[in-house]
């Protein structure tokens, strides 16, 4: 009895520090969730697979504020994808993630696409309520069909690492 019940508590604990997250296509002006598309997990970016959301291979690996290509389908930190700095996303290279080019740029719940090394603020590219992000347009973010959910913990840069791709 004792055995069991260590063993369903170091199943639960194990359970409770892998903070998954599943990120969905979604469709439509309300968001109508679709397929899962990506598993987020571990400080991993994997592809999700099959109806169940099955964890695919290993697409990013990232820390708080960069994030590298993954070197194999196990999740191997290989070269330098993106950096997030504050509320701008650039793309980054090498194995030390030096920085480049700007991507996104965040203004709250709004996400402009930018180009150049300075992060000017361009066209609008999305908007997310919630846990669910929608395309946008124009010079104030008007909230067309929407692209994404997620159920569980997503960081943000992963979130925009994410957004960066579509």
């Amino acid at each position: 009895m004792r055995g069991a019940l260590l063993g369903m508590l170091l199943l639960l604990a194990g359970a409770m520090h892998a903070q998954r997250a599943t990120v969905h296509w979604a469709y439509g002006p309300h968001g109508r969730e679709g397929d899962a598309a990506f598993i987020v997990e571990d400080g991993r970016i994997h592809q999700a697979c099959g109806g169940l959301a099955s964890r695919g291979p290993c697409l990013y690996v990232f820390t708080d504020n960069e994030v590298y290509r993954s070197g194999d389908a196990f999740g191997s930190r290989g070269s330098g994808a993106y950096l997030l700095e504050g509320r701008e996303l650039f793309r980054c290279n090498g194995t030390f993630c030096s920085k480049g080019q700007c991507l996104l740029v965040t203004d709250g719940r709004k996400v402009f696409r930018s180009e150049g090394p300075f992060c000017h603020k361009g066209e609008a590219a999305f908007l997310i309520e919630g846990r669910t992000v929608y395309l946008a347009e124009g010079a104030f973010a008007n909230k067309r069909d929407a692209v994404i959910s997620w159920t569980g913990d997503l960081p943000m840069v992963a979130l925009l690492t994410i957004l960066a791709g579509l």
